[in-house]
C-alpha cells in the first residue's frame, strides 16, 4: 500500500520532533548522466543477474547507499515496514522480549528487564551477557547488530543465550508487543516526589503534567526526574514539560547548514520547588534538550553520568513514491550556547550505578531516611526500582552488600587504588582504608561486597536487616 503525503514537514531528535518547519523540502536529482546510469544498471540488473532482483530492492539497494555515503547515523530512508516500527517506538511500543542492552568492554549486557515482560517472566536478569541469538556467536558485533538480530515478528520465538556468573544457559522466549508506561511518580518520603518519563511520545506533556500535579497535591517539596535511559522523541513535548518549570525563556537555540540561528522559544509558569534530573550514557537527544535547558537556567541539577550527545535535528520526508526519508538539517545548542553533539552534557554530580544514581539524587532533593531492598538484579530504594548487577549475595548464613550501594546508603565517597589494591572510604567525618584482601571484602566479578556484619564499623548510620529471606539497609 502506498504511503499518503503527510502535510508538512518534522523535526527529529533522536526520534521524532514535531515542530513544522515552514519552508517545503524537494529532492533533487543529479545530473542527467548519472540519472541515466543509475536506471541502466538497474534494468541491466533486473534483466540478467543470476538472482532475479526486484525492482523494489534495487531501488532500496540505491537509496541505501546514497544515504550511507553521507556517513551519518542519523540520516535514514525507512521503508513502510520501518516506518511503521519507527513510529511505534516514538510511542513507545515495541515487539520484543522486554530488555534493554548495553555496550561494554568485552560484549553486550543486559542493562535492565522491563518489568512484565516475557524476558522478566523467563529468568533474564541484568548483569547477564548476552553471548549467541539463534545458537549463532554474537562475540564482536556491536550494539545495533545484536538488536537487530534479537528482532523479530510478535508471536515467534527467540533463542538467546546468556552468561551468566562463568556459566552459559539458554532460554526460548517468544517475542510479545510491549508498551511501556510513559510517565510514572510516586512520593519517596521526606516530601520528595520521583518522576520517571520512558520517552517523549505526543501525549507526554500532559501525561507529565498530570504526575506533577498529583505529586505537588500529595505535598512534595522537592522533585527527582528520571531521565535516564530516555532516548527523546516529540520536541513540542519537551517544550510543554520544559514550560512547566520555566516562565519565559529559550528551550534551545537551532542552527541550519547555513549558520542561522532560529531560537525555540518556551513560555511557561515555573516552580519554585527544587529539581534533580538522574541521567546518564542513554540519555539521549529530547532528554538533553530538556535537561540542558533546566541546568542552563538553574531550574535543576543533573546527576548521572555523562548523557549520550545527540545534537543534532533532522526532517522527516514523507516520499510520494512511498517510504520516508530522515535527514539531518540542523544542530542544537543549549540556552547558554553549550555544545550537546558528540559532547553530551556533564552533570553537576557524578556518579556511577543505577542504585547509587537514585541514592544520591534522593540526597541531592533533600532527603534523609532511606531504605534499600537488595532483589536479583536490582534493588529498591525508597519504592523505586534500579537496576543492579551485583547488589548483595549471600553465602552461608552471612550476607554481603555492593559496597558502593553501602557508601552510598551513608553518605560516603569511594576512592580506588588499583594499583596499590585498596579502596578509600570516605565520609563527612570519618576516612578508612580497605586492602582488596580484607577478610570483610567479597570481590565477585569484578563487584566489590561488604560483609554486613562490618557496615556498623565503618557508616554508623547503616544498619542491614534480613526480611523473608531478603537484605534491607536502612539509613537515616
Amino acid at each position: 500500500m502506498k504511503m499518503k503525503k503527510r502535510p508538512g514537514i518534522r523535526y527529529v531528535l533522536a526520534l521524532l520532533l514535531s515542530v513544522a518547519l515552514s519552508g517545503i523540502f524537494t529532492i533533487s536529482n543529479a545530473g542527467a548522466a548519472t540519472t541515466e546510469q543509475v536506471n541502466e544498471v538497474r534494468n541491466l540488473l533486473e534483466q540478467y543477474h543470476l538472482n532475479k532482483p526486484d525492482n523494489s530492492n534495487l531501488n532500496d539497494a540505491v537509496i541505501d547507499a546514497m544515504v550511507e555515503s553521507l556517513h551519518d547515523p542519523y540520516t535514514e530512508y525507512f521503508n513502510e515496514e520501518e516506518w511503521k516500527r519507527f513510529s511505534d517506538s516514538l510511542e513507545q511500543t515495541f515487539v520484543g522480549i522486554g530488555i534493554v542492552m548495553a555496550e561494554e568492554a568485552g560484549g553486550i549486557y543486559i542493562e535492565d528487564v522491563i518489568l512484565g515482560s516475557p524476558a522478566e517472566k523467563a529468568g533474564l536478569l541484568p548483569g547477564d551477557q548476552i553471548v549467541s541469538a539463534e545458537g549463532k556467536s554474537v562475540k564482536g558485533l556491536a550494539l545495533p547488530e545484536v538488536q537487530q538480530k534479537l528482532r523479530g515478528e510478535e508471536g515467534t520465538l527467540l533463542k538467546i543465550g546468556i552468561s551468566r556468573n562463568g556459566k552459559t544457559l539458554t532460554f526460548t522466549i517468544t517475542r510479545k508487543s510491549i508498551q511501556l508506561p510513559v510517565a510514572t511518580g510516586q512520593m519517596m518520603g521526606d516530601g520528595i516526589g520521583y518522576l520517571s518519563l520512558s520517552g517523549f511520545t505526543s501525549d507526554a506533556g500532559e501525561l507529565f503534567r498530570n504526575q506533577l500535579v498529583r505529586l505537588e497535591q500529595a505535598g512534595m517539596k522537592s522533585l527527582i526526574i528520571d531521565l535516564r535511559n530516555n532516548g527523546g522523541g516529540y520536541v513540542n513535548a519537551a517544550q510543554q514539560i520544559a514550560a512547566l518549570f520555566l516562565k519565559d525563556g529559550v528551550l534551545a537555540h537551532m542552527k541550519d547548514r547555513d549558520g542561522k540561528d532560529i531560537p525555540l522559544p518556551v513560555q511557561g509558569e515555573g516552580r519554585k520547588y527544587p529539581v534533580t534530573i538522574l541521567v546518564n550514557g542513554g540519555t539521549a537527544s529530547a532528554s538533553e534538550l530538556l535537561a540542558g535547558a533546566l541546568q542552563d537556567y538553574g531550574v535543576a541539577k543533573l546527576t548521572g553520568t555523562q548523557t549520550f550527545g545527540k545534537g543534532v535535528v533532522q526532517s522527516i520526508i514523507p516520499l510520494e513514491s512511498g517510504g520516508v526519508l530522515k535527514v539531518t538539517v540542523q544542530e542544537y545548542f543549549t540556552p547558554k550556547g553549550r555544545t550537546v553533539n558528540k559532547k553530551g552534557l556533564t552533570p553537576n554530580h557524578v556518579v556511577e550505578g543505577s542504585g547509587e544514581q537514585l541514592i544520591r539524587g534522593f540526597r541531592d532533593a533533600g532527603g534523609r531516611a532511606l531504605t534499600l531492598k537488595a532483589g536479583k538484579g536490582s534493588v529498591v530504594v525508597n519504592g523505586i526500582r534500579a537496576a543492579e548487577r551485583e547488589p548483595a549475595i549471600q553465602q552461608g548464613k552471612v550476607w554481603y552488600v555492593n559496597l558502593r550501594l553501602a557508601a552510598a546508603m551513608a553518605g560516603a565517597e569511594l576512592t580506588y587504588d588499583l594499583k596499590n589494591r585498596k579502596i578509600t572510604v570516605k565520609s563527612k567525618t570519618k576516612s578508612y582504608t580497605l586492602n582488596i584482601n580484607d577478610k570483610r571484602l567479597l570481590i565477585r566479578n569484578g563487584w566489590s561486597l561488604i560483609d554486613t556484619r562490618a557496615l556498623n564499623s565503618l557508616f554508623a548510620n547503616v544498619t542491614a536487616q534480613t526480611t523473608g529471606g531478603q537484605l534491607q539497609l536502612t539509613s537515616r
